[in-house]
């Protein structure tokens, strides 16, 4: 890996999550005049938590008002937001956007100082907003399955309900840390123990039926989603939609991501094998987010940075330089002028999925406007499509990553 490179695409980095904080607060998940010119959930507690990483706390401290000022009555964060704050939702509910913005604000709490030191800690934010951290729990614990102890969502990670109606790992992973982070900062404020029981007793519910009924022994993989129409269902498994999807997917490092487990285990060890070894693009490297017969490749099927990014951290944790600068290096080269895109593919690639889109007239004016962004990017020139750049996300995991990698091997 150029270190010099690496260093270089780490500062403007941090320039690119900066200048792309509205004085709202809110993070764009794209720079207005791309694609997504919007505030979600999901884009935005990560861009707080490279933040956090790049220790811009007063950045981070802002992000988090302006999402938990965003809250809706029943305790859910939307699926996006305008920069004022108001709901530009065009997709079903994202339960895991809520279990991140918790989660998010348990790292920047900890970060101040936690629960460590107090004289520290940024405890009269967690007092301020105490109420809206109930509620988001409140309404992850009301999307939860008594049956299989695991909570209920339409939509997750890839936006891509065909794979993620039911009970999905990365929404769970990220809901069950979420609420064991609400958990620690309540103790930390002195808040009610039995409510705090409470919470933590049903979260470390959906944390075993995550490590059990969501891993395979005999894949020696965590599996993408148990399919599950109503989150009422009961017996599931009489439901209309019972069944399992167990095809690989870069989302199935999320009980590691979220710590849930660690990356020494050896369940995290095996599931990540099978993610590297299905799932690094042969042709241009880098890391595809699931498998291409899926069929939903948005600009093309190809790699993306920021889940790149998020296996480094793997690797980085379990001292293997190599695959870490491999998954790091890979990011460096094909950044461009210092930015990240979305995700990359060919031009093959690239045209198939806009001829199969064509045909079947699911063109929508967003898509359209990017397939002309793509083909007039520099990238195209080298038999590249370049999708959606800057993409913010990846800068955000690249900065977490990259200092993680510092701290581990510098």
């Amino acid at each position: 890996m150029n270190r010099m490179e690496a260093h270089k695409l780490y500062e403007n980095s941090v320039k690119i999550l900066k200048k792309n904080q509205h004085e709202n607060g809110g993070f764009y998940a794209s720079p207005p005049g791309t694609r997504y010119p919007f505030i979600y959930p999901r884009d935005h507690s990560i861009a707080i938590l490279g933040a956090i990483s790049a220790e811009l706390m007063d950045q981070a401290r802002l992000g988090l008002e302006f999402i938990l000022s965003a809250q809706k009555p029943l305790g859910e964060f939307s699926q996006r937001y305008d920069i004022d704050g108001n709901d530009a939702s065009y997709k079903d509910l994202q339960i895991d956007g809520t279990g991140l913005v918790l989660y998010t604000l348990g790292k920047y709490f900890e970060a101040t100082g936690g629960s460590f030191f107090e004289e520290m800690a940024d405890r009269d934010f967690v007092l301020k907003y105490w109420s809206t951290i109930r509620n988001a729990v409140e309404f992850i614990l009301m999307n939860k399955n008594e049956e299989v102890d695991l909570i209920h969502t339409i939509n997750s990670i890839h936006e891509y309900p065909a794979y993620e109606h039911g009970f999905e790992i990365y929404a769970n992973s990220a809901c069950c840390a979420g609420i064991l982070s609400a958990v620690e900062m309540g103790k930390a404020i002195g808040a009610d123990d039995n409510e705090l029981d409470r919470w933590k007793n049903e979260a470390e519910k959906v944390k075993n039926a995550i490590l059990t009924r969501m891993y395979s022994p005999r894949r020696r993989s965590f599996i993408k989603c148990i399919r599950v129409k109503d989150k009422n269902s009961k017996p599931i498994a009489y439901d209309a939609f019972a069944s399992s999807v167990i095809d690989v997917d870069a989302a199935e490092y999320a009980p590691a991501y979220f710590e849930l487990i660690s990356n020494h285990d050896m369940k995290t060890q095996a599931t990540v094998k099978r993610i590297h070894r299905h799932l690094w693009d042969d042709e241009i490297g880098g890391l595809n987010r699931y498998p291409e017969h899926w069929n939903r490749n948005n600009g093309g099927y190809g790699p993306w940075c920021h889940f790149t990014c998020e296996l480094a951290n793997h690797f980085i944790e379990n001292n293997d330089q190599e695959l870490a600068e491999k998954y790091l290096g890979w990011v460096v080269d094909m950044a461009h002028d210092y930015q990240m895109p979305e995700h990359i593919s060919t031009i093959q690639r690239f045209e198939l999925w806009v001829e199969d889109y064509t045909n079947a007239e699911i063109l929508r004016d967003s898509k359209i406007k990017m397939i002309e962004q793509t083909r007039n990017h520099p990238k195209w020139q080298d038999g590249l499509a370049y999708i959606t750049i800057p993409l913010i996300w990846p800068h955000a995991e690249y900065i977490r990553a990259y200092n993680n990698y510092m701290s581990k091997f510098e």
